[in-house]
């Protein structure tokens, strides 16, 4: 169960890999990084989420290697409330707050 108040004490990038977060209440959550890029939360990420669930007869993009696309540059606290990630291509406009890393961490670690 998520604590709304529960904050990051240990944040560890694996620029290949995953994001692993230690919270103040105990819980540890390792996301991998192309469920992070997946969940840009910028508003062009957004935007294409949006429109492809509404465009049943959209066209599919390449599918390309995940790997390469979700692959992590660095990484920056932002302010006391998120996390932004700068991706190896260049993408860096998603910010990834607090309740959505934690919810993310919280699926990630469904079977």
């Amino acid at each position: 169960m998520t604590d709304a108040g529960a904050r990051p004490v240990e944040l560890e990038l694996d620029r290949q890999r995953h994001l692993r977060i230690r919270w103040s209440d105990g819980v540890e959550s390792l996301i991998p990084l192309t469920v992070l890029r997946r969940a840009c939360p910028c508003a062009s990420c957004r935007h294409e989420r949006e429109e492809a669930l509404c465009n049943p007869l959209r066209v599919m993009q390449p599918a390309g290697d995940a790997r390469l696309q979700a692959t992590a540059a660095s990484a920056a606290l932002v302010g006391q409330y998120a996390l932004r990630i700068e991706w190896q291509d260049g993408h860096n406009t998603g910010i990834y707050d607090y309740a959505l890393l934690r919810r993310l961490g919280e699926e990630a670690g469904r079977p």
